[in-house]
């Protein structure tokens, strides 16, 4: 007597590769395709919230993107208790709070920005030097005449020879291919003016 699964074989399988099918199809239109671009290992990137443009390295290696930057100040966030008389503090908008912080411009002027902290890095030192951790924001840099916003650790670059560092999240998010035996293939320009970041 043969089972009912021995029977039915071939539909369960009909169904569950019609399943997979139809899931990967709603993948895809979550996400539209992004036109991929193909782009040196280094290449100059603008940002417009302190209008100024650097060299970055395209490291296909590096998850998350990161820009030397001087940390001023982190304004924690502190809820206000019910009832509470007290002056009001300036709210910050992430509940890990909102930080100040510097990047040099191309003259090596220090420019201020404030930005929500969207999350903390933990990144691994090198040799068995234990790990630091990095406050993350979000920002745009115009790349290759893309746009991206993504999230950017801020680190202490200088003594790197790049001051900016594009990792894998906005090379993915702007449809970038690294070839690596090429650089400064394009301008750094922005697809349209989209105002200050």
């Amino acid at each position: 007597m043969t089972s009912f699964l021995s029977r039915h074989a071939p539909w369960i399988a009909l169904s569950i590769a019609l399943l997979a099918w139809a899931a990967g199809i709603s993948t895809a239109q979550a996400r539209p395709p992004v036109d991929k671009r193909m782009v040196g290992w280094v290449e100059h990137v603008h940002i417009e919230a302190i209008d100024t443009q650097f060299e970055a390295k395209l490291d296909t290696g590096a998850k998350t993107s990161s820009i030397d930057a001087d940390v001023i100040d982190i304004v924690e966030y502190t809820p206000r208790k019910a009832g509470d008389a007290a002056a009001p503090e300036k709210k910050a908008a992430s509940p890990l709070g909102r930080i100040i912080f510097t990047i040099e411009d191309e003259t090596g002027a220090p420019k201020t920005l404030e930005r929500d902290i969207v999350r903390w890095a933990r990144i691994k030192k090198k040799g068995n030097a234990g790990f630091i951790r990095r406050p993350v924001v979000h920002m745009r840099f115009c790349l290759a005449g893309r746009l991206i916003e993504d999230e950017v650790n801020l680190a202490v670059r200088e003594r790197f020879i790049y001051p900016v560092l594009i990792g894998r999240n906005m090379l993915e998010k702007g449809g970038l291919v690294v070839d690596a035996s090429r650089k400064l293939t394009a301008p750094a320009t922005c697809p349209k003016k989209t105002g200050r970041n």
